[in-house]
């Protein structure tokens, strides 16, 4: 006898919720594959895969077919992977997120799904974040995404910052963690990068069952020590959070402390070229702060320009809280083209003290700009207030570039080109 729950798929008159139900209860499966290192057990029906995929095709039909008599091992496909490209195969849907999206994209290519390789790449376009970078960054090296690995490390590269700060970078493999601290592009305090380095190896040492010593650090390390640019750090920093250890050798202390002492002598071990954060072009269209408090909480800021060359751009500076102590502002940015497209974006959380006036913000991705054409740059802050420009200038040069600026109504809290916040731009040639 069939129970109402089971009748009831049936009724609904609904092809893709039948064909999900056929797959999710295993009814009538003449095809069984062995998925995974686990020899996850998986059944579907030959007419859903063969009319999706010309190669489940050759593999159930052609004259090389599979024997059905048989499991059919897919033992370098993940089983959650093969899942949802299961899923997608019946009903057009696939369940992504930052762990399964490259796996799943790995199975798509295999079996030459179009539809759920779309889907995949534009997960990562959408979705991809500092919270989920490294993970996608090791996920896109272990399978060999390579157009995959090149864009998700631009954003770990240009938010080095908020990457190098997360718990997830611990996870990334040795070669991954050395393409990222290598960089002269990574977008960081070089401090960060000696603390990333320090807690990847403590973890890396937990991983094999290692006592979390210097020695054993150094070892897990190996030559990926000296990609931290040690010469460039405050000597302060360096005789504080490295000279008191043991994961350099006295000669190598030495040799970063006489570069202290006369700068012309370079390092033997340790690069001195400073980073990305040192070279980013800058142009400011205040003369002065105000000292009073800017209340940015009625709504997006909000400033158009236009350059006289064509420019990239990176990003965008905020003033800091003028409240004392320590206080985060929530930002969000973005960069509109004359027809109020989003041409790039960024939200991120900005820790701020008041003993500093100016911060940077880097949006996700970096955006080629043409000369002579206006574009809008707005940001809504929450948080404390902030301090604001005073005096602002239409025009602002930073070397032959000049950058003209223009108030807008898109502004909200009174930002313009006499007063308020964002206080410049961040740009390359």
């Amino acid at each position: 006898m069939t129970s109402d729950a089971d009748t009831d798929w049936r009724q609904k008159d609904d092809i893709i919720e039948c064909n999900r139900q056929m797959l999710q209860r295993q009814v009538a499966c003449d095809v069984h594959f062995l998925v995974g290192e686990t020899n996850a057990r998986q059944g579907a029906h030959k007419y859903m895969l063969m009319s999706r995929s010309h190669v489940f095709a050759a593999m159930l039909s052609g004259p090389l077919k599979e024997s059905c008599d048989k499991d059919i091992a897919i033992p370098d496909v993940e089983a959650g992977a093969f899942t949802e490209l299961l899923r997608y195969t019946y009903t057009g849907t696939a369940d992504l997120d930052a762990n399964n999206v490259l796996p799943v994209l790995y199975a798509a290519k295999k079996y030459d799904i179009s539809g759920l390789a779309r889907l995949c790449v534009d997960f990562v376009e959408n979705q991809l974040d500092v919270d989920n970078a490294c993970a996608l960054l090791e996920q896109a090296h272990l399978f060999d995404e390579q157009d995959f690995r090149s864009r998700v490390l631009e954003l770990v590269l240009r938010r080095g910052e908020e990457v190098l700060e997360c718990e997830d970078l611990g996870e990334l493999c040795h070669q991954c963690l050395v393409d990222v601290v290598s960089a002269d592009n990574l977008f960081c305090r070089e401090e960060q990068v000696v603390g990333a380095l320090d807690r990847w190896a403590g973890r890396e040492c937990e991983r094999r069952g290692l006592e979390t010593t210097d020695t054993n650090k150094r070892i897990m390390l190996g030559p990926a020590l000296y990609l931290a640019r040690l010469p460039l750090l405050p000597p302060q920093v360096f005789v504080d959070r490295v000279v008191s250890r043991s994961l350099l050798s006295e000669e190598e202390k030495v040799d970063v402390m006489r570069h202290f002492l006369v700068p012309a002598m370079r390092s033997e071990h340790f690069n001195c070229q400073p980073r990305k954060k040192e070279k980013h072009l800058r142009v400011h269209r205040f003369d002065s702060r105000n000292a009073l408090a800017w209340n940015n909480k009625s709504g997006e800021n909000a400033i158009s320009f236009m350059t006289n060359q064509d420019i990239c751009v990176e990003g965008f500076t905020v003033y800091g809280t003028c409240r004392g102590g320590s206080h985060v502002l929530q930002v969000q940015g973005r960069l509109l083209d004359s027809s109020d497209n989003v041409l790039t974006s960024v939200s991120c959380d900005v820790t701020t003290d008041s003993n500093v006036d100016i911060y940077d913000v880097l949006f996700d991705e970096a955006r080629r700009l043409a000369r002579n054409t206006w574009y809008t740059l707005t940001a809504d802050i929450k948080g404390s207030h902030t301090y604001a420009g005073t005096d602002g200038r239409l025009s602002a040069f930073e070397g032959s570039v000049v950058f003209t600026f223009s108030s807008t109504e898109k502004s909200q809290t009174g930002t313009g080109v006499e007063l308020g916040q964002l206080p410049g731009v961040l740009f390359t040639l």
